[in-house]
């Protein structure tokens, strides 16, 4: 088993401070009650602020990706029970497994069902990510890409990335 981040704690504190800055930010300070329905502004929160993957993609570390990211995480962990994690580097990890140094998600924030990181589990900034690959790029980009084959709409409409987050789909 993966060792769990030791700076996980630091950045949950940071992006809570931040969610009130953050949420005002937006113009909509009072959508954000971390219930299953405020993933519609969420969406759409990201799909004003940024035009497409590589924007996004270029603001990762951003405050407003950040915490949007936290607040995805935070619904799906309120609504399910679940527990933030964050898989540390271990030099014994296998090529590519959880903790390597290969691996893209060590170091990655998630939002898992059990105390395993390995169980039913969701990226927060992955699915936000996924709002943004547009149909031609899923089959490089967003691998298995979404059901409904990119169609753009509100998260309530579609089974896509937001949605996803809340039953902590793999």
């Amino acid at each position: 088993m993966a060792r769990t981040h030791p700076g996980l704690a630091t950045w949950l504190a940071r992006r809570e401070a931040d969610f009130p800055a953050w949420a005002e930010a937006t113009g909509t300070p009072g959508t954000w009650d971390f219930s299953p329905g405020s993933l519609d502004a969420l969406e759409a929160a990201v799909r004003a602020e940024y035009a497409g993957t590589n924007a996004f993609d270029a603001a990762r570390d951003s405050t407003f990706v950040q915490v949007a990211g936290w607040y995805l995480g935070e619904v799906a962990r309120r609504v399910n029970g679940a527990a933030w994690h964050c898989v540390a580097a271990d030099p014994d990890a296998p090529a590519g497994a959880p903790g390597s140094c290969q691996s893209v998600w060590t170091g990655t924030p998630r939002v898992a069902l059990g105390p395993d990181v390995e169980t039913p589990r969701v990226f927060p900034l992955s699915a936000l990510r996924a709002l943004l690959v547009e149909p031609d790029d899923e089959d490089d980009e967003d691998e298995g890409g979404d059901e409904d084959g990119g169609a753009e709409g509100p998260a309530s409409q579609w089974g896509g990335p937001l949605r996803d987050a809340l039953i902590l789909g793999t």
